[in-house]
């Protein structure tokens, strides 16, 4: 299960799933599905994350991931 601690997500625009290959590098989706079963996929606005700042914590394997040296890494929390 992912945990998110931050109080507010920030989202660029709503993305397109017709093609995945053009998903840009260190772009991070959501998929959100409300109760109606209406899908929206929404890309992350990564310009507005700090660098070294945790966005996502796997409590199972304790690692976290960050914004290092403009790259998204998974490292222990």
């Amino acid at each position: 299960m992912a945990i998110l601690t931050a109080t507010t997500l920030e989202f660029e625009e709503e993305a397109s799933s017709d093609n995945p290959a053009e998903i840009t590098s260190n772009a991070i989706l959501m998929v959100m599905v409300d109760r109606t079963g209406k899908k929206q996929i929404l890309r992350l606005n990564t310009a507005a994350i700090k660098e070294n700042e945790t966005l996502l914590r796997n409590t199972t394997t304790g690692m976290c991931l960050k914004l290092i040296g403009g790259q998204w890494v998974w490292v222990a929390c």
